[in-house]
């Protein structure tokens, strides 16, 4: 298990990358970086967000997260409506990370975590294994 402030140092670069526009603070419930902030700036912060995470489910497709993510996020593999997970699978001598995207109900509010994954999660771990006819064929 990560310690605050092993996970301040591993978010760090992330968390600069999105900007001085909103404010993080450690949240101990779920050991992650948590940053709050109004609707405003939700555009700007998402569009700085999405292109750094390899990957990506909504409500829709969070219903077939791999084992393996749903195993390490347990009650944070939920994923309501309007709300997104993103992964950046571990990379050398990073570990994964977890970002959680999540609009509050009144739509004024946005939260955004990010966690330090505690197992090696890369990106062979995360694809959709192809099925059918096809991928049979060229395998």
């Amino acid at each position: 298990m990560y310690t605050q402030e092993q996970i301040e140092q591993l978010t760090a670069e992330l968390r600069s990358m999105l900007g001085d526009n909103i404010t993080w603070k450690y949240e101990e419930r779920y050991g992650v970086m948590l940053s709050e902030f109004a609707q405003n700036k939700s555009d700007g912060v998402f569009d700085k967000l999405s292109p750094m995470f390899h990957f990506q489910w909504d409500y829709k497709a969070a219903k077939k997260l791999p084992k393996v993510l749903k195993d390490e996020l347990r009650d944070l593999a939920r994923v309501g409506r309007k709300q997104k997970l993103l992964l950046i699978p571990k990379q050398d001598n990073t570990p994964a990370i977890a970002a959680f995207w999540w609009p509050w109900g009144h739509g004024g509010t946005y939260s955004l975590r990010l966690k330090v994954l505690e197992n090696s999660i890369d990106a062979e771990d995360v694809k959709e294994k192809q099925t059918g006819f096809w991928s049979r064929l060229f395998s």
